[in-house]
């Protein structure tokens, strides 16, 4: 049941919920349309008062604010000031809407494969999971459940994972482990008869170590490559082409492999091409 998926979620870092976006969009125009309805019913007795007489005292409401909030104790009716006080109450739920609204909308977005496998984990006994839930959130009978298929797009998770999310750590975490596991698989020996899981769980640290590893070499090759071929060739010719060559492959990896910004890149990129024109004149 629910302490099954909730240790799950714990144990396995898959705290994946829904993020209900249209219903708080909704939840939001609602509180907008109210707004709009005060405003107006406000905007029409302010007028009517502001009409009256000036020896009336509803006349002073626009002009001195302790009248308009005594109205009501003076015999007048106060439906202004009961409409501003309405007004206010409902800003404030407005604004904390909007304000939860953005924080929600900020948090962290999991994986396509990560839901996929939240999923599967709650449907399937064979890989530890079959929690066998039956109410419409998770059973799945009456309605979608709330990790279906359909819902995509609309799961958020309230940590951060670790690591980037660049491209080189979306392959390197995905069809590259994908295959290491198939490959690795074949030769894992089984933890014991008392392993009745079929789901391998792989770590985020050693993952993202193993990345930043690859990173790293690879940042470290781009340059000392470049070198090494400009050193062997003498023609001036090839040599500026292939200063433009490397140049737009060390950009290009920058892009794909890294979340630095363009400014960033940029400023790399100038300094990689420098070192390389140092070649070229000698």
């Amino acid at each position: 049941g629910y302490i099954k998926l909730s240790n799950f979620m714990v144990t396995k870092s898959y705290p994946i919920f829904r993020q209900f976006q249209a219903s708080a969009a909704r939840d939001l125009l609602y509180l907008q349309a109210e707004l709009v309805h005060l405003e107006s019913q406000y905007q029409k007795v302010a007028k009517s008062d502001r009409d009256t007489d000036e020896g009336d005292e509803r006349h002073l409401y626009a002009f001195e604010w302790w009248h308009l909030s005594q109205s009501e104790n003076c015999g007048l009716g106060g439906e202004q000031w009961a409409l501003a006080l309405e007004i206010r109450r409902k800003l404030r739920e407005y604004y904390a809407s909007l304000q939860q609204y953005n924080q929600v909308s900020s948090l962290n977005r999991p994986k396509d494969s990560e839901v996929r496998t939240l999923r599967e984990w709650i449907e399937s006994p064979h890989l530890g999971g079959g929690c066998g839930f039956i109410g419409r959130d998770l059973g799945g009978f009456v309605q979608p459940s709330a990790y279906d298929a359909r819902c995509e797009g609309d799961f958020v998770s309230p940590v951060e994972s670790p690591g980037e999310d660049d491209f080189l750590s979306q392959f390197l975490s995905g069809p590259f482990l994908k295959l290491f596991h198939k490959f690795w698989y074949r030769h894992k020996v089984q933890s014991g008869p008392g392993n009745k899981s079929s789901l391998y769980y792989y770590s985020d640290e050693h993952i993202h170590a193993t990345i930043g590893v690859i990173g790293t070499v690879a940042s470290s090759l781009a340059p000392m490559i470049s070198i090494i071929v400009l050193y062997v060739i003498h023609s001036v010719k090839i040599r500026l082409g292939l200063v433009c060559v490397f140049t737009f492959m060390f950009s290009l990896v920058l892009a794909l492999a890294t979340k630095a910004r363009r400014i960033e890149i940029f400023a790399a990129t100038a300094a990689f091409a420098s070192v390389q024109v140092v070649f070229v004149g000698s």
